[in-house]
C-alpha cells in the first residue's frame, strides 16, 4: 500500500496565526499545503489542469475540538511526508507525525470499525429541479450566479434538506450509506462503479459548530478567488456534518482507497478525512 502519513498538531489557542487560519478555510488550506513540496505548473495550463498539493499528495485534514479541555487538534493526512518546521514557534504546542499505511493494510472484509468523519454532504441536481436551483441561486452573489446561468450550467451541488418523505438527519444518513454502497456514475458516456467499501452498523449525526469560521448551523461561507484571474470571485458554502459510529468493511480494497483519498466533497477545506479504530 502507498505510504500514508498522519500528522497531529495541538494548536496554540493564544496564537494570532492560529486564529487567522481557523477563521478562514483558505488560509488553513494554504498553511497545510506549505508543509509539502511546491509544485510548479507550466504557465500555459488552464486552471482546472494545474496540479495542486491537495491532489498530488492526497491532502486531507480535519479540526477536532475537545470541549472538556478547549484544545483544537489539527489532523493532516497525506501520501508524502510533511515538513512542519516552517511553522512559527507559537503555532502548535505539540506536533507528531506517524505512518498509518501498515495499519490500513491489515483491514479485511467483515472487520467492524469505529469511525469519525467530518463531511460536506451534498448532491448534484439538474437546473430543472426548481427548488434546488433556487437554493443554489440564493447561495451565490448575483454576478457569479449570472456567469454560471449564462454558461447554461445544468448541474449544481446543493445541500441536503428535509422533504415530505425524509427528515434532514435521515437524508444525511442515507448519503453516508450510499457512499459505502456500490453506485454507478456515467463518465464520458461510460458507466463507472464507485464504492467506499463499507456498510453502516450504527451512526450518530452532529451538526453543531466544529470550526470558529462556521455559523451556528455548522455551515461555512467564504469568497474564493477564481483560478482564472479574468473572472470574478465566487461564493463557496460548505455544509459541515460530523458522523460517528460503527461500520463493517465490505470491500477492503475500496475501503483503503477511501481512507487514502477521502469521502465526499470539500476535501481542501477540512472535509472527507475518515478516522477508524477497531470496534470493541
Amino acid at each position: 500500500m502507498t505510504e500514508i502519513y498522519l500528522s497531529k498538531l495541538v494548536l496554540n489557542p493564544n496564537s494570532r496565526r492560529v486564529w487567522n487560519d481557523l477563521g478562514n478555510p483558505q488560509n488553513l488550506h494554504r498553511t497545510i499545503s506549505s508543509a509539502f513540496e511546491k509544485i510548479e505548473n507550466p504557465p500555459h495550463l488552464k486552471p482546472h489542469e494545474r496540479k495542486t498539493p491537495r491532489g498530488e499528495f492526497n491532502l486531507l485534514h480535519r479540526l477536532d475540538f475537545d470541549r472538556r479541555t478547549g484544545r483544537a487538534v489539527l489532523l493532516v493526512q497525506s501520501c508524502a511526508r510533511p515538513n512542519w518546521s516552517f511553522l512559527h514557534a507559537d503555532y502548535a504546542k505539540e506536533v507528531e507525525c506517524k505512518t498509518v499505511h501498515d495499519s490500513y493494510s491489515q483491514i479485511e472484509n467483515g472487520m467492524r470499525l469505529r469511525f469519525r468523519l467530518r463531511a460536506n454532504p451534498t448532491k448534484r441536481v439538474h437546473r430543472s429541479d426548481a427548488k434546488a436551483h433556487s437554493r443554489f441561486k440564493e447561495s451565490q452573489p448575483h454576478t457569479q450566479y449570472m456567469q454560471l446561468h449564462n454558461k447554461h450550467e445544468t448541474r449544481r451541488r446543493v445541500e441536503l434538506i428535509a422533504d415530505e418523505k425524509m427528515t434532514r438527519e435521515e437524508k444525511l444518513i442515507e448519503w453516508l450509506r450510499n457512499q459505502g454502497a456500490v453506485r454507478v456514475k456515467i463518465e464520458k458516456g461510460e458507466p463507472v462503479e464507485y464504492s467506499c467499501g463499507f456498510r453502516l452498523m450504527s451512526v450518530a449525526v452532529r451538526e453543531n459548530v466544529e470550526n470558529v469560521s462556521a455559523n451556528p448551523n455548522g455551515k461555512q461561507s467564504f469568497t474564493k478567488p477564481n483560478a482564472d484571474k479574468s473572472k470574478s470571485p465566487h461564493r463557496v458554502t460548505l455544509d459541515g456534518v460530523t458522523f460517528e459510529g460503527v461500520l463493517e468493511v465490505t470491500d477492503a480494497e475500496k475501503f483503503r482507497e477511501a481512507l487514502a483519498k477521502g469521502v465526499g466533497s470539500g476535501k481542501a477545506y477540512g472535509f472527507g478525512l475518515l478516522s477508524v479504530a477497531k470496534a470493541r
